[in-house]
């Protein structure tokens, strides 16, 4: 049985758990930070029960520092894995693991020496 046993493909699973994040951020939490970023990506890590969540600023110019929008998703995390568990169909909801992504910046100096 053991590890093939699964059979909740990863794929669809963070496609739903990608749309009901989006739909939390945007104004669910009713969170002045977490409102300006959306989920720009959901992989399994390593598998479906651990997911990597990918948000990043829906402004690009935003400075919001990554450690403050990763407090207050630490803090909403109970709130959000409550969210994702009425979306999905599965018996025990994903444990959340969040990082924040920046767009390329084309223009940027290799180093930053005046």
């Amino acid at each position: 049985q053991g590890p093939l046993r699964s059979s909740v493909k990863p794929r669809p699973l963070c496609g739903q758990v990608a749309a009901r994040l989006n739909d939390v951020l945007s104004g669910e939490l009713d969170d002045d930070v977490l409102r300006n970023f959306y989920v720009d990506g959901v992989q399994p890590a390593p598998d479906a029960s651990r997911l990597l969540v990918a948000v990043a600023p829906l402004d690009p110019g935003d400075a919001t520092p990554p450690d403050v929008v990763l407090r207050q998703l630490d803090f909403n995390t109970p709130r959000i894995r409550s969210a994702v568990a009425s979306a999905i169909s599965r018996r025990k909801t994903p444990e959340l693991s969040f990082w924040v992504v920046r767009p390329e910046e084309p223009n940027r100096p290799e180093d930053e020496e005046g």
